[in-house]
């Protein structure tokens, strides 16, 4: 595992070179600005009642055939490169100002952005350091509930449309104690044609920021082809791009950052396979 020379998750100085067909790599990632990315190598929470919003919890236990997931490389492979990786993302995050909701998204589909998120989430609470909240926003691709098997008690969206209806309602999340995290998922059930309330996922970003997390991570969907990031994006802090190695192209890559705003785009990460 290794990282881009003196990598920060600053855009300021980003620029994108003269081929924006170009699938992005280290070197290239490196060539277009050193301290641009933060590059992931390939493989080899408690707050309940807190503030003035009610959070009801639900313990789960990572099933054994579940530890297996490589997505989850912070918690299973702790000593590895990759989970070494994602520390370094925690820590240039940080140094942003301790961004508090942070949403994950990539510019296309399959570049990593799910596997961010969770080592993102895992890293930030590692050993109880902050409370963290994972959250899945991706109505068309839910996927962290067979990441953590189990079936979320309430759907993460159903909780949406209650709470833009009764913003004062508990919110029910599932508790995973050996990963110190909590966890708001999409039911596998769920009519995945339907689209994000934005006004609703609004309204829940404001009333979670109350219930005593440190930060609150959210796996977006994909940036370009819906409007849904930019819904989500009005409702966070920062913004991170999850970038595939030799795949992701520095035309698209350009695209999600004009898509969103460079002013909310804290940073990229470049995941390798």
């Amino acid at each position: 595992m290794s990282t881009t020379s003196r990598p920060s998750l600053s855009m300021t100085a980003l620029g994108l070179g003269p081929n924006p067909r170009t699938t992005l790599t280290r070197g290239s990632m490196a060539a277009i600005d050193p301290r641009a990315t933060v590059a992931i190598a390939p493989t080899d929470a408690r707050p309940a009642n807190v503030g003035t919003c009610d959070v009801q919890i639900m313990q789960h236990q990572l099933p054994r055939h579940a530890k297996s997931d490589r997505r989850l490389a912070v918690a299973l492979a702790p000593d590895s490169p990759r989970a070494a990786a994602f520390r370094v993302l925690r820590h240039h995050l940080l140094e942003l100002g301790r961004p508090q909701c942070i949403v994950v998204s990539s510019p296309q589909r399959g570049d990593g952005k799910t596997t961010t998120a969770i080592n993102l989430a895992l890293a930030l609470s590692e050993c109880g350091r902050a409370k963290v909240l994972l959250v899945e926003a991706h109505l068309r691709r839910p996927q962290l509930s067979a990441v953590f098997e189990f079936v979320p008690p309430r759907c993460f969206v159903d909780q949406l449309i209650i709470h833009r209806k009764d913003p004062l309602a508990a919110w029910t999340f599932v508790d995973i104690p050996e990963l110190h995290l909590h966890v708001g998922a999409i039911d596998p059930k769920f009519e995945r044609g339907q689209l994000l309330d934005g006004p609703a996922f609004s309204i829940a970003m404001e009333r979670l920021r109350l219930a005593g997390y440190d930060h609150i991570v959210i796996d977006a969907p994909p940036a370009l082809g819906s409007a849904d990031v930019n819904l989500m994006a009005d409702a966070a802090d920062t913004v991170l791009l999850a970038l595939r190695a030799r795949r992701s192209t520095a035309r698209d890559l350009r695209a999600a950052i004009d898509q969103i705003g460079e002013r909310k785009i804290g940073g990229t990460v470049l995941v390798e396979d």
